[in-house]
């Protein structure tokens, strides 16, 4: 081997899209520590009652947050580079390209909701917010690495245009919408917890919903810590003297119902905007803008829901606990179709499973998906 080919190895190396992600986990972990340490800053400001200017910390997990999305812009490109073709073929693609788009709407909604401006309280939700989708990120790419990432060649339906804007449109609206689910869920742990705390405001429904929660499969995995953290942060601020009355969690009620709205405000456009290219794409694939596939069903019903809430809130008034349940199951929705759709029975008959890896796909056919070993059999 010459010097010159061992370079070229050193710098494909170097480039590599699993190299990019790890840079990608250790920015995510750094800006989880940062986004920590400046709302720590923002509480202390809050009981002084000093304004909610960035700090040090704050600036530094902005920063880490650009980071992390050129890091994971740099992952995708290498990986592109790899496989040939747009990267959201297997699921651990898909997965990547999930959580670089959360990182996205988070530095989006960070700008567009505004919360440093509200105050210093505001500011440590934000801060938290920011800790919680740095985490969430990490986590998800690491779960990737356990995914197989053998690269696989596009099917002939994956082999159009309509592919990258499809998957991109959806996979931000995907990440947009899990944060205002995320909105709602801080909204719901937190009258539990003030009911639990100051009396007169714990419901069944909340409890109810809490618990359905906590048992929706790997839901668990993001409502069980909001829900323990949240008990400590009460637990404490009754300790010592810290929790709000009765008017100041009114406020904070309305205002998170309102920044709630907002982040689905710039997720929607998102959502609508990939389930037509969706039909768009079938009627260029399999010549029928809709097959009613399971897989499609699916889609339609998180979108429904979503136009549900817009009609409640509009024209129905709702607001607070009732508008942020509906929102909250906009959001299981989108998870439902994103992540246990593939555990469902009915998911077998799809013309929509192409991230299995024990999957043939069945091209313009409907019935069941065939193993590798049953195509095998099949063509004998």
């Amino acid at each position: 081997m010459s010097w010159i080919d061992s370079f070229d190895f050193t710098r494909d190396e170097l480039f590599a899209s699993g190299r990019w992600l790890r840079a990608t986990n250790v920015l995510c972990l750094i800006g989880a520590v940062l986004a920590a340490v400046a709302g720590l800053g923002h509480a202390r400001r809050a009981r002084t009652g000093a304004g909610a200017g960035p700090g040090r910390a704050g600036a530094a997990a902005l920063a880490a947050l650009v980071a992390s999305i050129v890091t994971s812009a740099c992952s995708l490109w290498n990986r592109y580079v790899e496989v040939n073709h747009f990267p959201s073929q297997t699921m651990s693609e898909v997965l990547v390209m999930f959580s670089a788009a959360t990182l996205v709407s988070m530095l989006v909604l960070h700008f567009a909701l505004k919360l440093g401006r509200l105050g210093s309280g505001w500011a440590v939700v934000d801060d938290v917010l920011l800790g919680f989708v740095f985490l969430g990120a990490l986590l998800v790419n690491h779960y990737s690495t356990t995914l197989s990432t053998a690269q696989r060649d596009l099917p002939p339906a994956l082999q159009s245009y309509w592919f990258p804007p499809h998957l991109s449109a959806l996979i931000f609206s995907y990440g947009t919408m899990g944060i205002a689910g995320l909105f709602c869920l801080v909204y719901f742990v937190t009258r539990f917890w003030s009911g639990v705390f100051l009396g007169g405001r714990s419901r069944w429904s909340q409890v109810l919903l809490l618990a359905g929660l906590v048992l929706v499969p790997f839901v668990q995995l993001v409502t069980i810590p909001v829900l323990l953290l949240a008990g400590v942060g009460f637990l404490i601020g009754r300790r010592r003297g810290l929790l709000p009355g009765p008017e100041a969690l009114a406020s904070f009620e309305k205002t998170m119902d309102q920044i709630s709205y907002r982040a689905f405000a710039v997720g929607i456009p998102f959502l609508t905007a990939g389930l037509f290219m969706g039909a768009f794409w079938a009627q260029e694939a399999w010549a029928n803008y809709w097959g009613w596939d399971s897989k499609e069903n699916s889609a339609l019903i998180s979108w429904l829901v979503y136009v549900i809430y817009i009609h409640l809130r509009m024209l129905g008034g709702y607001r607070g606990e009732k508008a942020m349940a509906v929102l909250l199951g906009g959001a299981l929705s989108v998870f439902l179709t994103f992540q246990v759709f593939g555990y469902l029975p009915d998911s077998q008959k799809s013309l929509h499973r192409y991230t299995d890896d024990q999957v043939v796909p069945r091209e313009g056919m409907q019935g069941a998906s065939r193993t590798p070993d049953e195509s095998a059999k099949a063509d004998r």
